[in-house]
């Protein structure tokens, strides 16, 4: 058990997560709604072609037998429906292309410790947007909400699963502030140039 590249990713990563978590400001009194939707298009314009790279990595499958359950492109699709957004006009939302390279297990442990790890703040998030614009699960908040109760059990064995395997760890952590910058950079763009 490799419980030191625990250590190694957030140390790598914290400048970048607090930079991330500052400049989106979400646990802001002022966001609205219609800044909630603008954040949710984006997530969607991200998560879309990330997930799809992710899941073309074939060792990741035999690591994390999960990888499936793991995917959030179908609660933001659910949470975007909610949110009054039309199934057919998903295909004319902009999605990012500019993601962090990932073609092999280290680099794709390395995004995924970062979106795995963001399930943890999600229930925060979940908790602030219940308050302040009354949202839940069933009408627009399934995406932070995530793995609801099981999102402890569900970080634990990932860590596991880092702490198991045998990889480039100079990949990994790569990839994890790759995606910590393009996520950022993305998210700060398509909510600014959104005009929907």
């Amino acid at each position: 058990m490799n419980t030191e590249i625990l250590i190694t990713l957030k140390n790598a990563t914290w400048p970048l997560h607090q930079r991330l978590e500052t400049n989106m400001n979400l646990l802001s009194p002022s966001f609205s709604m219609e800044d909630y939707r603008r954040l949710i298009k984006a997530f969607w314009g991200y998560y879309r072609p990330f997930e799809a790279s992710l899941t073309s990595v074939p060792e990741l499958h035999g690591c994390l037998p999960d990888i499936a359950m793991r995917s959030k492109l179908s609660l933001l699709e659910t949470d975007l429906q909610a949110l009054g957004v039309e199934v057919d006009s998903l295909e004319r939302l902009p999605v990012c292309h500019e993601l962090p390279i990932c073609n092999d297990l280290a680099s794709a442990l390395g995004c995924l410790y970062v979106l795995e790890g963001s399930t943890l703040g999600g229930q925060v998030i979940s908790r602030h947007f219940k308050s302040l614009l009354n949202l839940e699960v069933e009408n627009g908040a399934a995406f932070f909400t995530g793995y609801g109760e099981q999102t402890g059990a569900m970080w634990q064995t990932f860590r596991a699963v880092l702490m198991a395997v045998t990889v480039d760890e100079d990949a990994l952590v790569h990839a994890a502030c790759e995606t910590f910058t393009t996520l950022e950079r993305w998210l700060c763009s398509a909510i600014i140039l959104s005009d929907e």
